[in-house]
């Protein structure tokens, strides 16, 4: 058996890519020569959208290198109830006197399950949430107002799971575009399964289907695009009105220059 993770890190270098044709060859040929039972490739795009990558937009095309990608219909989300047993597990431990089913509730409104959001947030309860002065006691750490705090500290934290969600919409502009269609402009685009731009943000996790619409995945997805298109909006004001500035202290000395 051949696993590789992080596949996502080595999918845009054309090596990687030819890797992978070679694997195609020898299971074509697995009946002449031994070859691996089974290739794992763990990360978040699927194995047909590889190429997507390292092609110029013209030439886009879905094209798996073994064309038998199987399906992975998993719903990886927590529900309240798996968040709930995880409380209990570590009230079992703590004996924190903490309500886990309102506690379970109060995480799962922010991240819908989303699990990394899930264990940052019990992370920063459990580690940098008994440093406050607010929050010395665990009875007070374990609530509603204690998750509150997690999730603004979150926020202002810079994490890899960040990292990549601003990566991939500098990355692909139509994605930019449909995140900020639908958070700033308060458009409904209805989800379609075909539609590349649509497929690409579900697969990356930052939004879901409805029943009829697409919508950003959770609170903090919500809150974190909000944040970072205000940032890159006030930039681009600032930088204006710079330019305005110079574009005026330009034109009085020129003016002085005739007098």
């Amino acid at each position: 058996m051949l696993m590789i993770d992080e596949v996502d890190s080595g999918s845009n270098n054309q090596v990687f890519i030819d890797f992978l044709a070679q694997l195609r060859v020898y299971y074509l040929n697995r009946e002449s020569r031994p070859i691996f039972h089974s290739v794992i490739l763990a990360g978040v795009y699927d194995i047909k959208n590889l190429k997507l990558k390292i092609r110029p937009d013209e030439e886009h095309q879905y094209n798996s290198p073994w064309n038998i990608a199987a399906d992975f219909d998993i719903d990886m989300s927590f529900s309240v109830k798996q968040i709930v047993s995880m409380l209990e597990v570590y009230e079992a431990d703590y004996h924190t006197g903490m309500d886990t089913n309102a506690v379970a509730e109060e995480i799962y409104q922010y991240t819908s399950g989303y699990p990394y959001l899930v264990f940052a947030i019990c992370k920063i309860m459990d580690e940098k949430l008994p440093y406050k002065d607010s929050f010395a006691q665990n009875h007070d750490i374990w609530t509603k107002e204690g998750v509150e705090e997690a999730v603004k500290l979150l926020l202002r934290s810079k994490t890899t799971l960040f990292d990549s969600m601003v990566k991939h919409i500098r990355e692909y502009k139509d994605l930019k575009e449909l995140l900020y269609a639908i958070l700033f402009q308060g458009e409904q685009v209805a989800y379609n399964q075909y539609n590349h731009t649509i497929a690409l943000a579900c697969m990356f996790g930052y939004v879901v289907d409805d029943g009829v619409y697409v919508q950003v995945a959770n609170r903090i997805f919500e809150t974190c695009l909000y944040n970072w298109f205000l940032s890159e909006e006030e930039l681009r004001r600032r930088q204006g009105t710079q330019s305005g500035r110079m574009w005026w202290w330009i034109i009085s000395v020129n003016s002085l220059s005739w007098k």
